[in-house]
């Protein structure tokens, strides 16, 4: 049996450690306390966890609650407390943990609050923004080699003119592995063991048409016996492929495998390709697993602060698909088919009923389904002398994690040009359908309007309010008497002064003069070597640095360093192409040059110009669509 002595010589370090811990660890809580607040993620479907996380450093508070908001209710909550010792400095910090679950879609705001520490001291909560989805998204664990043979009841000579009665069958195909994780083929590591990590990918199709979303799970497998925290997202390899940025936070769950737990990060996203052909699909992650523990001392005071993990890093890559994209068929396209693709449905409305010439009627347009909303545009107005049509707006609302789901709408502004019961010009709607490989043309009625008031001229060639100008009058002079070319012969000079000495005859030779050495010039400057081989190369460089700040801005939420990023490589495409500076190419420039590309890019152009000079972003402004868009854009002006 050990001495009192004894005893207390084995416990003095640890005390003495102790000691010190309360020394020096009390001493920075009596600083100025800081507060740091996180909403992750800041966009989930109904049903799913969201974690509020309050962060005090250099201090303490106790009865924290957030404020109620409807529609969340908080289901947990945690706190914890981080000791750190630095440079022979202790800090301490306490963070609460607040678990959050969504009743219902929308936008929710977790309203601004005060924290009092235990000081006194008082910590401003600013609000909190989340917005919450109405559903996720199935994507099929078998993907289907192909498409479903054509629907015989359409018409195979030309596009469908009024969309199929019966509605698109249901996907009832299950996730890429249920909640058990039996239907999954695991990998063996070389011990014959299940594999440590690996990762799955399961697109809902693998034949799919130029410019298709197609939707996507991600998955990563982490044994629970070597997990870890990882701090990259999944990225295809390759540039066959776009992809929808992925959400920072995945979804989380355990599994069991041949036998083996499994830690299961999930994702939901959708890719497409801007080319057809054949090409591989894969996926990587950039990984840290648990290969073994290492603590350097034996007392459990030591193993709180030197538990040292071995670390084991290593890419790992996913499954290999081959996804077959198709071209979309030249026969049957509509005149105004703009590259939507999927199921889609579409309806109109106008409001007022009854207006005054010259005020206008808005109408409202909503395009809703499942298909590549980047490309859904505004329904197509046919041209008519009684109407005067404005540029539509619009807005989207996704409805599930892969955002081919969703709802956009447009609002277009037409004013009367004349009175009696209008009716508004024809609207139509085109997309190509996949599951029965045609193009899709859907009328869109409107109502007739009211229109009181004169009403303005209407020129019958033009949809102009001005007036045709008259014809003009032409008078026809009498030819009944001949008149004489001239009367008076006017005063005779002569000169017998030789042309060279003629002042107009030396400027006429120095003009040829000039004209001789500045084409001289033109010569020796086109024999020069150019340097166009190092300027592309410059340009592609300067190209390359602007996507990759483009996908960093859309990270880091950044809409100003994102646009001006996305524009500047536009102009540098176009620079490019037609051989101008960069800066020089202007939306007018492009309207000049090619209008149909202006209508294209206009969108980009003036979201650039509100977020660059106005300093501040739209609050749901979301970078990813814009991301797309552009790359995708980028691609089409090095195709063409």
């Amino acid at each position: 049996m050990k001495s009192a002595a004894f005893l207390l010589s084995d416990l003095m370090p640890n005390v003495l450690r102790i000691g010190l811990f309360l020394v020096f660890g009390i001493g920075p809580c009596l600083a100025a306390a800081t507060l740091s607040q996180q909403i992750d993620p800041p966009e989930v479907t109904v049903g799913d966890e969201v974690t509020v996380t309050l962060t005090i450093q250099g201090g303490g508070a106790s009865n924290i609650e957030l404020p109620p908001v409807d529609g969340l209710q908080v289901v947990g909550n945690n706190s914890s407390t981080n000791v750190t010792f630095t440079n022979g400095a202790f800090s301490s910090s306490i963070s609460q943990s607040f678990i959050l679950v969504p009743s219902r879609a929308g936008n929710f705001t977790i309203p601004a609050f005060d924290i009092h520490t235990q000081d006194g001291q008082v910590l401003h909560v600013q609000p909190m923004k989340l917005h919450v989805l109405s559903g996720g998204n199935n994507v099929s664990s078998n993907p289907s080699p192909a498409r479903n043979s054509v629907n015989p009841a359409a018409n195979s000579n030309g596009p469908v003119v009024i969309p199929p009665n019966a509605p698109p069958a249901p996907d009832n195909s299950e996730n890429s592995a249920d909640a058990t994780g039996s239907s999954l083929d695991v990998p063996r590591d070389s011990d014959g063991r299940p594999a440590k990590v690996f990762l799955v990918i399961t697109p809902k199709t693998t034949d799919a048409y130029v410019g298709e979303s197609i939707p996507m799970r991600i998955e990563f497998f982490l044994r629970r016996d070597v997990a870890y925290q990882q701090d990259s997202l999944p990225t295809i390899k390759g540039s066959d492929f776009l992809m929808n940025n992925l959400a920072t936070r995945f979804r989380e769950d355990l599994v069991s495998l041949a036998g083996e737990d499994y830690i299961r990060q999930s994702w939901v996203t959708a890719i497409s390709a801007p080319k057809n052909g054949d090409f591989p699909l894969q996926m990587e992650r950039d990984s840290y697993w648990v290969k073994s523990s290492q603590n350097r001392f034996a007392d459990p005071f030591n193993n709180f602060f030197f538990s040292r993990p071995s670390l084991a890093h290593e890419n790992i890559g996913s499954n290999q698909l081959t996804i077959h994209v198709h071209s979309l068929p030249d026969e049957g396209r509509p005149a105004n088919f703009t590259g939507a693709i999927g199921q889609l449905k579409v309806t109109g409305t106008a409001a007022p009923d009854s207006v005054a010439v010259g005020e206008p009627v808005t109408l409202h347009f909503t395009v809703s389904g499942e298909g590549n909303f980047d490309y859904v545009k505004s329904p197509t107005l046919a041209p008519d002398p009684a109407w005067k049509s404005y540029v539509p707006s619009s807005k989207i609302e996704y409805e599930d994690e892969s955002r081919t789901q969703g709802v956009k709408t447009f609002e277009q502004a037409v004013i009367p040009q004349k009175n009696g019961t209008l009716p508004l010009p024809a609207a139509s709607f085109s997309y190509f359908d996949p599951t029965t490989k045609q193009y899709v043309t859907t009328p869109v009625t409107l109502p007739a309007i009211t229109v009181t008031g004169s009403s303005l001229p209407i020129s019958p060639l033009s949809n102009s309010s001005t007036p045709a100008a008259e014809p003009a009058t032409i008078v026809t002079p009498k030819t009944s008497d001949f008149v004489p070319n001239r009367v008076d012969m006017g005063s005779l000079q002569t000169s017998l002064t030789p042309v060279y000495r003629q002042p107009w005859f030396w400027v006429a030779q120095s003009g040829l003069f000039l004209l001789l050495v500045v084409s001289a010039l033109g010569i020796f400057l086109r024999s020069r070597p150019d340097d166009t081989a190092a300027e592309r190369t410059l340009r592609q460089h300067t190209l390359h640095r602007e996507e990759d700040a483009m996908s960093d801005a859309v990270r880091r939420g950044d809409a100003r360093a994102f646009f001006l990023s996305a524009r500047h490589a536009v102009q540098l495409k176009l620079g490019s192409q037609w051989r101008m500076s960069p800066e020089a190419i202007t939306l007018a420039e492009i309207r000049h040059r090619n209008p149909q590309l202006a209508e294209t890019l206009e969108p980009l152009f003036n979201q650039a110009d509100e977020v660059i000079y106005s300093g501040e972003a739209s609050g749901n402004l979301d970078l990813a669509p814009w991301e797309i868009q552009v790359r995708r854009q980028l691609l089409q002006l090095q195709s063409s």
